[in-house]
């Protein structure tokens, strides 16, 4: 029979003060609060209220949750298994529920487990051409999945997103994604379960996010998705979130909060990386221009300027200084008899604060995000840098142009 005592008839006031202080010292994760309450995995989460709870990197092998309202759990790299006791629970929602599907459907029916392995070790082609035919409604060809209801079918799909490796039959997978689930929920608790039991998995969550925002940008549950994994723990995830969200649209849909969760603190050295890649695509100078030290070769991480300080003069004239004494020291090297004045003359113009700004408006043109924001914040820098861009493409395709057409009249008249 349930009791309706309080809290405070049941325990001391002193024991309930103590917990409270225990709880406060942790950093508020699942493992450490169940510590410091000295909980027992094994018996006090049956039948207990634990809806919404953030399981992030919760070892939860050996909990008995039988009977619990887990509704709403979610998290990042969270561990369980056969040893976690899920049965009577209340999983709508959670990132336990498809696992616990599939738990049911392997225990209760022997054939899936047969069915399982043809599609995971199948021949990708021979997988896709079977996810075609029974999504699209047309005559099946493989006799033992012939077998499969619908549900079955949706269950052995999503436990094959989650575990198979290969690209060619995740890409189907996740082109049918809204087929094999049944509702929005189960949409939404086959991604959690995904993110909770692979996010560790850089490599499948990077696939995740690209190909899922490309194929189903336009479905409210995977934008939203997307943009939980912009604050995923891994960098690499974070930086495959935001380029995926920047090239379907989804960020500019959500400009502004995407561009505060981009600009965040922990997001800097992703910032770099993309400004610096961007650079290094364009050339040496454009290196230069966004590199405090202006070294050309082997720049470190902390030399590269950040997306606030691109465009500020103090910024400029540092960069224009380190150029200009780089310059200065390669020209002594070269001839040491030149004057000071002389070298100074000839090459300020090459290093001015303008000339910077201007590749380094060229190189958030050219690099992911960046564009995106830079495009939003700065639309008249950001089309001129556009510009002159292309127009540096057809010099060097017109330079290339007449440089093969010389060749070839060079090789011709040798030839005769």
């Amino acid at each position: 029979m349930r009791s309706e005592a309080s809290l405070q008839e049941l325990l001391d006031p002193g024991d309930i003060e103590a917990a409270f202080e225990g709880v406060a010292v942790t950093s508020g994760q699942f493992s450490e609060v169940c510590v410091a309450l000295c909980l027992d995995p094994a018996r006090d989460f049956r039948f207990s209220n634990l809806r919404d709870t953030d399981f992030s990197r919760a070892d939860l092998r050996g909990f008995d949750f039988r009977g619990a309202d887990l509704r709403g759990g979610y998290g990042a790299d969270v561990i369980f298994d056969g040893s976690t006791n899920f049965d009577g629970a209340d999983l709508q929602g959670s990132c336990f529920a498809t696992y616990y599907r599939e738990l049911l459907l392997f225990r209760e029916n022997p054939m899936a487990v047969r069915m399982y392995r043809t599609l995971l070790e199948g021949d990708p082609f021979e997988i896709s051409g079977w996810l075609h035919e029974r999504y699209r409604n047309r005559p099946e060809r493989h006799s033992i999945l012939k077998k499969a209801d619908q549900e079955t079918a949706a269950i052995l799909c999503q436990k094959l997103l989650a575990d198979d490796i290969d690209l060619t039959k995740r890409t189907d997978l996740f082109y049918f994604l809204r087929s094999i689930t049944g509702s929005r929920t189960e949409l939404h608790e086959l991604m959690l379960s995904i993110f909770a039991r692979q996010s560790e998995n850089t490599s499948l969550i990077e696939k995740f996010t690209t190909i899922a925002s490309s194929l189903h940008a336009d479905d409210p549950d995977v934008r939203a998705f997307i943009v939980q994994l912009c604050t995923a723990k891994s960098p690499r995830v974070r930086l495959s979130a935001f380029k995926a969200s920047a090239n379907t649209g989804i960020f500019m849909q959500n400009f502004e909060s995407m561009k505060g969760l981009f600009l965040r603190p922990e997001n800097s050295g992703l910032r770099k990386q993309l400004i610096l890649e961007a650079a290094i695509g364009l050339g040496r100078h454009h290196v230069a221009a966004v590199n405090r030290a202006a070294l050309l070769d082997d720049v470190e991480g902390e030399d590269v300027l950040d997306l606030s300080e691109l465009f500020e003069d103090a910024a400029g004239a540092q960069i224009s200084a380190a150029i200009m004494h780089r310059l200065d020291a390669i020209e002594a090297r070269l001839n040491p008899d030149a004057s000071s004045k002389k070298k100074i003359s000839t090459k300020s113009t090459l290093v001015s604060t303008a000339i910077i700004n201007e590749r380094q408006a060229e190189v958030l043109c050219s690099a992911p995000v960046l564009r995106t924001i830079f495009a939003r914040d700065d639309p008249a820098r950001s089309m001129a840098a556009k510009a002159r861009l292309a127009a540096r493409r057809e010099r060097e395709q017109k330079k290339a142009g007449q440089l093969a057409r010389s060749t070839w009249s060079m090789r011709r008249s040798s030839g005769n």
